[in-house]
């Protein structure tokens, strides 16, 4: 017989896991379990607002929650983007105190909140945000509400169908969060993005270094989810911009924009959309109101709208187009992020299903496909210590020039003076009513005053006009580019307004008179529809004797008292003789006039460089932010409203 030994069990190894770390790096990843990332969230809400994501009939939102169980961290997409509690769909500005002497005193409010489950894409969204809102002219407003708000971000393991964040670079975030959080399994992959984030869990929870095994477990989940995308670029995201230069004609616009309803949903539900628009709303006792600003957008109607009744976008395709162009290209170009995350959230909103940057993108490289087969400097709104607060501005005088345009002489009432180049706009408030951009019709080298002629036309400049001596404004500015002053002297200027284009160029003509001797030959175009709608009538006498301009005036047709030239503006150019090579011609007058004038420039050998327009658009924040002077990449309000027609060939939108 053989006696058998029973055998020893096998030995298991168990091996320990890392202890608590007690000091939390930034860059630095950790393992927090499910308890004690409760209790971080039910410590911050002791503390603070603490939004998350609920899911509520079928779809997920973002909501204030109550307790940790609220939470839902494994969704596809919420419906609006976390970026609105950081941009909200209406904030106050300014709380406005009507009077003798208005008032307007800034309003911040910004409440200590946490962002709990916000998306890689969202925090790329926010990313942009605060290069728009917080890199030049920096948002005060914007500014207080980012620096209170904690982002706690969660990998997106579950994609929505729309989704193709991956495609754009979107689908993981390394930065602009101050936790993220990955589920690998019970536990969760926490990873430290800022100080902030690493006292987070120094006050709130108890985290250890990860396995080997816990890393392992981190890269399969966002494996994993990688493969779950469906939808996908057909071109790198980096080919974008020049592709959209390519296809600004292509008949893809036209047809898929038919559909559009025009209704915005795509913009109010996009991440990276942030366009709003500014107005004042007063109180039923007339005394006081606030001036806020809500979201607005470029798909909408009336976006691109300006005080003339002109709109510079009124058909479906030029704002099916835009809103294209900014995902694909202007934003990247301006500032040097991606325009769209790839969320999906416009496609799943759009009735028409015509949304999708995605989809436009794909059809446009496919149509290249088968056809194969200006720097401007912006300068920066003056240093201000509300971005949005007007400084007060006294009336000193008003002039009639005709029964539609008056000239207002103002002063500042802190005793400065504006500091404006000949060009600029300044932004005009009358509280209660709203804020106008108004170009400047005075030169800054008649310093203590400046003067602002205003046509009559709309709410503000219709409130403007019954204002008598001593009335108080708001004044906000100097913006935007003025003449090229540095170009202009030692050439020879040819000048050319029509209408209201007088306006801004009065401020030009008045610095040349100045400083006669820094320029060459001075010639003058003048144009009206009219004898009763010319302008300044004192200075036009003056201006027709100095010998040291040469002065033409014409009317569009006359009447029996007339005795000058009939004839459109146009008709002045071949009567003026000049030299190509030193002559510098300033255009400012109705965007229709720019064509027929452009055309007659050009018989006479005017390189686009030394053609220089002032461009009207809906400037209403003056700082880069709200949108609607925007034209396809630039913004009018900063790179112009002055630039040479060089610069414009390549703005399809300008002209």
């Amino acid at each position: 017989a053989v006696t058998l030994e029973p055998k020893a069990p096998a030995e298991v190894e168990i091996r320990p896991k890392p202890p608590v770390v007690k000091v939390v790096e930034v860059k630095k990843s950790f393992i927090i379990t499910r308890e004690s990332l409760k209790s971080m969230v039910e410590g911050l809400a002791e503390e603070m607002e603490v939004v998350g994501v609920k899911s509520r009939q079928g779809k997920y939102v973002y909501d204030r929650i109550a307790s940790f169980e609220e939470l839902c961290l494994d969704y596809d997409v919420t419906v609006m983007p976390p970026t609105t509690y950081l941009l909200p769909a209406k904030e106050t500005l300014l709380k406005l105190r009507l009077g003798d002497e208005s008032k307007f005193e800034p309003v911040i409010e910004a409440l200590p909140r946490a962002i709990i489950g916000v998306h890689p894409c969202d925090i790329k969204a926010i990313e942009l945000l605060d290069e728009a809102f917080l890199a030049t002219n920096p948002d005060p407003n914007y500014s207080a509400r980012r620096q209170s708000t904690i982002i706690i971000g969660v990998d997106c393991l579950n994609p929505s169908p729309k989704s193709f964040a991956p495609s754009m670079g979107t689908h993981l975030a390394e930065r602009g969060f101050d936790l993220l959080l990955t589920d690998i399994g019970g536990d969760y992959m926490v990873t430290v993005g800022s100080e902030k984030g690493a006292d987070l869990l120094t006050k709130y929870a108890e985290v250890r270094e990860p396995t080997g095994d816990e890393i392992a477990k981190q890269k399969v989940a966002r494996d994993q989810a990688l493969a779950k995308y469906k939808l996908s670029l057909d071109v790198p995201k980096e080919r974008l911009p020049k592709l959209l230069e390519n296809s600004y004609d292509d008949p893809y616009w036209e047809t898929k924009s038919a559909t559009c309803l025009s209704c915005g949903s795509c913009v109010m539900v996009c991440p990276t959309c942030f366009c709003f628009d500014v107005e004042d709303d007063v109180a039923l006792n007339l005394r006081e109101g606030e001036r806020f600003r809500h979201r607005d957008g470029c798909m909408l109607v009336d976006f691109a709208k300006v005080g003339t009744g002109e709109n510079f976008r009124p058909d479906k395709v030029s704002r099916f187009r835009h809103r294209i162009y900014r995902k694909g290209k202007y934003i990247i170009e301006r500032y040097g992020k991606v325009g769209c995350v790839g969320c999906g959230r416009c496609a799943a909103a759009c009735l028409a299903d015509i949304a999708s940057p995605l989809e436009a993108f794909n059809a446009i490289a496919e149509s290249a496909r088968m056809k194969e087969a200006a720097v401007r400097i912006i300068r920066e709104a003056r240093p201000e210590t509300e971005l949005y607060a007007p400084r007060p501005a006294e009336l000193v005088k008003v002039d009639e020039l005709t029964p539609r345009e008056r000239v207002f002489e103002f002063r500042l009432k802190d005793g400065k003076s504006l500091g404006h180049r000949p060009g600029q706009f300044v932004e005009v408030s009358v509280a209660g009513i709203g804020e106008a951009p108004i170009s400047i019709s005075s030169s800054p080298t008649r310093d203590g005053v400046f003067q602002l002629a205003i046509r009559k036309i709309g709410n503000v400049t219709n409130a403007l006009h019954t204002l008598e001596k001593g009335a108080i404004v708001g004044i906000r500015g100097p913006f935007g580019n003025g003449f090229p002053l540095e170009t202009l002297e030692g050439k020879d200027i040819l000048l050319v307004a029509g209408g209201i284009g007088l306006f801004p160029l009065r401020s030009l003509v008045q610095y040349i008179l100045d400083r006669r001797s820094s320029f060459g030959r001075v010639v003058m175009l003048l144009g009206a529809r009219s004898p009763a709608e010319r302008l300044f009538l004192g200075e036009l006498a003056a201006w027709s004797k100095n010998p040291e301009i040469e002065f033409y005036e014409t009317v569009d047709k006359g009447d029996e008292r007339w005795k000058g030239r009939e004839g459109v503006i146009t008709t002045l150019i071949p009567k003026v003789q000049i030299d190509p090579k030193k002559t510098m011609a300033v255009v400012v007058g109705p965007p229709i006039m720019y064509r027929f004038v452009i055309v007659e420039l050009k018989k006479k050998d005017l390189a686009d460089e030394h053609i220089i327009l002032s461009l009207e658009r809906r400037m209403k924040c003056g700082v880069g932010k709200c949108g609607h002077c925007q034209i396809n990449g630039v913004y009018v309000c900063q790179e112009g409203p002055v630039f040479t027609l060089a610069q414009l060939r390549s703005l399809r939108e300008a002209l």
